[in-house]
């Protein structure tokens, strides 16, 4: 006893509770100031992410915000919490973290990796460490081992459209199609896996909002609570189709191949095919099906407010041209709308920036804005405006300015598949319809964040008009 009376050793107790707790709690609250870096006022318990934690803003429209609040600034500090965070405007740095410095940011430091989600534990997005590289190793097998053939699903996807017509509605019902005969197979009678399970990992419920809210703001919380993107029996009732799928086929050629090469690393833990073919299902639905269908809709509503561009991807289309108008077209709606706003990445050692002299410690988590460098006027004129032609001159965009699909080692993977798709769906529509806007159509496309992706938030209607 520090003193004969309880209530006194009792409140002394307590003050010193919460003296530990604000230290613990502030500790990082002045690591930008010290190092000049523009930051807001931290607040005890919300860091300077109050916005998010609240809910008041989603993380692509809060760092969207900061990053026109400081338009002259290359480096934004924030505090998540208690941990220091900071968002990287110069394309230079950009490239370091990237490319060049890869060894120092190679983590997206979510921690997700070690959920018990069949979704999230064997995901390549997710993967850190040499767990990555093994995965990224053996999808690249898979991707080269699995028969490709877009085309050949979309003869009869659009048979009876003829005016308006709900643009997600009409694209789910075309991916639908594709992805089945990509993972399962265009011969199976059993199709409702890919329409369930992208309805369920799409789902908006309170409960899906929140869950999603968790695995963005408190991944650990997420991971703790052993939450799930899709319910642990969930597969049970598509055991017989998954084994039978094009999917599990192509998964036991990858597995004979790689056999000697990846899994005589003691590292690497085989597990099941079954369950490989379960990650790579929810991978492929959510990594690929959901974006593409993002992207699409909001290629197909800019293409019906700006006819003239249509009619000119519509000739490039007819006429058959390899490097045309069509891929400048696509690449202005990956620029406008891509997919995955903000790339994420964690410092996993001390790291100073060139010229900058700033030094960061181990553990600071990185953002990289993506939607607002694309839409900064700095590297593009006319940046809100949909100009596919910007795209025709010969520009690299070699400062990384344009990443739609990120860069560096951990680029993603599936980007050829995911244009090709896109070409594709884009290509057929073009070719039989004329696409014009109706009176349902809305004035602008509302987008928001799930589950680390954009998505249309609203129903868009545009007309179609099959040409004769």
């Amino acid at each position: 006893m520090f003193f004969e009376s309880f209530l006194l050793n009792l409140a002394v107790l307590a003050v010193l509770i919460v003296a530990l707790t604000f230290d613990y709690v502030t500790k990082f609250f002045s690591y930008w100031y010290i190092r000049q870096i523009p930051n807001r006022t931290p607040v005890p318990f919300f860091g300077t992410d109050y916005y998010r934690i609240l809910g008041l803003r989603n993380t692509t429209e809060e760092i969207n915000q900061l990053y026109k609040e400081n338009a002259k600034e290359k480096y934004i500090g924030c505090i998540k919490s208690r941990i220091p965070d900071l968002i990287i405007k110069d394309p230079d740095s950009v490239q370091k973290i990237m490319s060049t410095d890869f060894s120092n940011f190679h983590c997206r430091g979510y921690g997700l990796d070690r959920s018990r989600d069949v979704c999230l534990r064997n995901n390549l997005f997710y993967a850190e460490g040499e767990k990555w590289t093994l995965l990224r190793r053996k999808f690249e097998l898979l991707l080269n081992t699995m028969n490709v053939k877009i085309e050949d699903s979309l003869h009869d996807c659009l048979s009876g459209t003829n005016g308006d017509a709900n643009v997600q509605q009409l694209l789910s019902g075309i991916l639908d199609v594709v992805f089945k005969d990509l993972l399962i197979d265009n011969t199976s009678e059993d199709s409702s896996i890919i329409k369930n399970t992208r309805e369920t990992m799409q789902n908006r419920t309170l409960f899906g909002q929140l869950k999603s809210y968790m695995k963005d703001i408190f991944p650990s919380v997420y991971v703790m609570l052993r939450l799930n993107i899709l319910p642990e029996q969930y597969f049970n009732k598509y055991v017989h189709v998954i084994k039978d799928s094009a999917l599990m086929k192509d998964i036991e050629k990858t597995e004979s191949i790689s056999q000697e090469e990846i899994y005589n690393d003691k590292r690497y833990k085989k597990g099941s095919d079954l369950e490989t073919a379960y990650s790579y299902l929810t991978l492929f639905i959510g990594e690929g099906y959901i974006p593409c269908h993002y992207v699409l809709t909001a290629l197909l509503f800019e293409l019906a407010r700006n006819p003239e561009i249509q009619q000119k991807a519509r000739n490039c289309v007819q006429m058959s041209e390899e490097n045309d108008y069509l891929d400048m077209t696509l690449k202005e709606a990956l620029r406008l709308y891509p997919a995955y706003s903000v790339i994420t990445r964690k410092c996993v050692k001390t790291y100073t920036f060139p010229g900058k002299n700033l030094l960061i410690d181990k553990g600071v988590t990185i953002n990289l804005p993506v939607e607002a460098i694309h839409r900064d006027e700095k590297y593009y004129e006319g940046a809100k405006d949909f100009n596919p032609e910007r795209f025709s001159k010969s520009d690299d965009f070699s400062k990384l300015t344009y990443l739609p699909f990120g860069a560096g080692p951990r680029k993603c993977i599936g980007e050829q598949l995911a244009l090709r798709i896109i070409r594709a769906v884009t290509a057929n529509i073009l070719r039989k319809y004329q696409i014009g806007i109706c009176d349902s159509t809305p004035e602008k496309i509302k987008v928001t964040d799930h589950n680390f992706l954009r998505i249309v938030d609203n129903d868009v209607w545009l007309r179609f008009l099959p040409i004769s």
